[in-house]
């Protein structure tokens, strides 16, 4: 806008000069003379603008949330005894929605202070660039700026959600099925009664209950949940589908990211690992430290891994000791992964799957995607694994605070057996 009205100026300059020479009107003069010293002020103005005037933003918050609002503070100082009545403030950034710049005037000795507000929508690490200031002649012919500060880094975790009703599914410690040796282990954790059958223990006799049916009733116990868990969220990138807006990769991290904060705020240890294009991999460890590392791990990860999830699981497995319980985020319906997951019981390591249908964020539903959904579904019920099913829209916190499935129907054919 300035040069196309420096361009008008000196065509309409060169004209009054050429209009002023060749005729010779006093009065062609006297408007070449007040173009030039028109033209000279306002280079003068235009170049003293930036004198006095001291500038800066600062992020309240340059850790936030998916969903949550970036804030910035600007301030602006004029030391001088001078109004700058146009003063433009703005900063170059990578978010995916700009801070809003403002143009602002500044009275003599005064200053200027607001509030920058704008809302993340996409995790990341962002930059935003130095401040820009510029100002100029009150004509829009010349203007002058200054970079002041430094580059903001600003990172974008994922949404964390809170669950409260989320948990861990019980390890067997000691190498042998939960159905037959569940009371021998017995933890305060009451989960259900069921009959009395032979060899049960006296205290384990509710007697309440026992009353009521009219026959002996024996409480039973949950294991204590596994020490340790390590994740392993899936990014290869045959494993999601969807438009950016509403990608299965997105709820596939949110959902890492929400197991293993509420896990860290139980006071347990939290390993993982994210098979993304270049694996990534935290061990076990417990509190805010712990984390921060996670969180910064998952604000990045995209889903560009090209790995199969059974080669990770299988390079995963030396790592898990007795005790552990490992849960895996993935949207993959190939099978291969699920055999590979068989040994772990026997090695007393637990094991829950956060399964998403990619067809639903595809917006698929034919009878090709719900056979394959169903595939895996099964196989993970066949080796007693639970699941949560997590379908486009579907709200994090409420599925995941269901019962899982798959793992009861294992159980219960396992009880009938003995």
């Amino acid at each position: 806008m300035a040069l196309t009205r420096q361009l008008r100026l000196v065509f309409f300059g060169t004209a009054l000069v050429v209009a002023a020479f060749s005729t010779g009107i006093s009065f062609l003069f006297f408007l070449v003379y007040l173009l030039a010293t028109l033209l000279l002020a306002s280079r003068w103005y235009a170049r003293r603008g930036l004198r006095g005037l001291r500038a800066g933003y600062f992020v309240l918050n340059p850790r936030s949330q998916v969903g949550e609002v970036l804030e910035a503070v600007y301030r602006v100082d004029n030391d001088t005894a001078w109004s700058k009545p146009w003063v433009e403030l703005s900063n170059e950034s990578t978010l995916p929605t700009p801070l809003p710049g403002r143009v602002i005037g500044v009275h003599a000795k005064g200053s200027r202070q607001w509030l920058a507000k704008v809302t993340m929508m996409r995790r990341g690490s962002f930059r935003l660039g130095a401040l820009r200031v510029r100002t100029g002649d009150p004509f829009g012919l010349f203007t002058s700026e200054m970079v002041v500060g430094r580059p903001t880094w600003v990172v974008v975790f994922p949404k964390v959600h809170a669950l409260p009703h989320w948990r861990l599914p019980p390890s067997p410690v000691d190498g042998s099925t939960p159905s037959r040796r569940r009371y021998e282990a017995a933890t305060p954790l009451v989960s259900t009664v069921r009959p009395y059958v032979y060899g049960d223990a006296i205290n384990r006799i509710h007697w309440l209950s026992s009353v009521r049916h009219g026959e002996l009733h024996v409480k039973e116990f949950d294991l204590e949940q596994a020490a340790d868990l390590w994740l392993l969220l899936d990014l290869e990138r045959a494993a999601h589908g969807g438009p950016p807006e509403n990608a299965s990769v997105e709820l596939a991290v949110s959902a890492a990211a929400s197991i293993a904060i509420h896990t860290l705020g139980e006071n347990r240890a939290v390993g993982i690992t994210v098979s993304a294009r270049r694996q990534q991999q935290l061990t076990p460890d417990r509190g805010t430290r712990v984390e921060q590392k996670i969180l910064n791990l998952l604000a990045n990860v995209q889903a560009d891994g090209s790995q199969p999830l059974a080669e990770v699981v299988m390079a995963t497995l030396p790592q898990l000791r007795r005790g552990m319980t490992l849960c895996i985020v993935t949207g993959s319906t190939d099978r291969e992964w699920v055999r590979a997951l068989a040994s772990l019981r026997r090695r007393g390591i637990g094991t829950i799957v956060v399964l998403l249908d990619r067809f639903s964020f595809e917006g698929r539903d034919d009878d090709e995607s719900r056979a394959e959904l169903r595939a895996v579904r099964h196989a993970l019920a066949e080796y007693g694994i639970a699941h949560h099913l997590l379908h486009a829209g579907d709200e994090l916190s409420e599925v995941l605070g269901r019962r899982a499935m798959g793992a009861r129907t294992k159980q219960v054919r396992e009880r009938s057996r003995a």
